[in-house]
């Protein structure tokens, strides 16, 4: 008994402190996916969504709701396994314009996590080949477009050193093409 004890309390403290990390290539992309499915369903729509790799695990943020036209949104993260309501948002929109022509869904207008994660992976291996650097994934960010435009809409990726310094930044379209590349 006393070492299916010792076994339990040590299972928990190693799955407590897992350091998920899901921007740094394409399988973690897809988990990343998954938990946000999992949390709010596949046809939740979104406003916002990033993740930010630190040392201690991934952080997912998103502004979320799963009824636009209520005009209610709220703000989540998952930070080592937990969700956390940050706060209630209340849309405001022009005259005649709907809620939803200005979020996105990961199903619809545009969100390709199998895009994302190939685009994470091509990001990193540019840094090493033209600058001889082994990165790792800061940030990925997706925002919906202001103007509700989303042709403008565009993947965001930060990669850095593993030992820290000068941030690599890439701005790719929605079909995976690259935007622009500055450090």
């Amino acid at each position: 008994m006393k070492n299916f004890l010792l076994t339990i309390i040590a299972l928990t403290l190693i799955s407590c402190g897992s350091k998920t990390k899901f921007g740094e290539n394409s399988v973690s992309i897809l988990e990343a996916k998954k938990e946000l499915t999992d949390k709010f369903g596949q046809g939740a729509f979104y406003t916002d969504l990033s993740i930010n790799d630190t040392d201690q695990g991934s952080i997912i943020s998103v502004t979320v709701t799963k009824a636009p036209s209520s005009l209610k949104m709220e703000a989540w993260s998952l930070f080592q396994g937990r969700w956390t309501q940050n706060s209630e948002i209340t849309l405001e929109l022009s005259e005649g314009a709907k809620a939803e022509d200005f979020m996105y869904t990961l199903e619809k207008n545009s969100v390709d996590f199998d895009l994302l994660g190939k685009l994470v992976e091509q990001s990193k291996e540019k840094v090493k080949n033209e600058k001889n650097i082994e990165v790792v994934t800061e940030l990925i960010s997706i925002a919906a477009p202001n103007d509700g435009n989303f042709k403008n809409m565009m993947y965001y990726i930060t990669t850095k050193p593993k030992s820290g310094g000068t941030t690599f930044s890439f701005w790719y379209k929605m079909d995976g093409s690259l935007d622009k590349f500055d450090y």
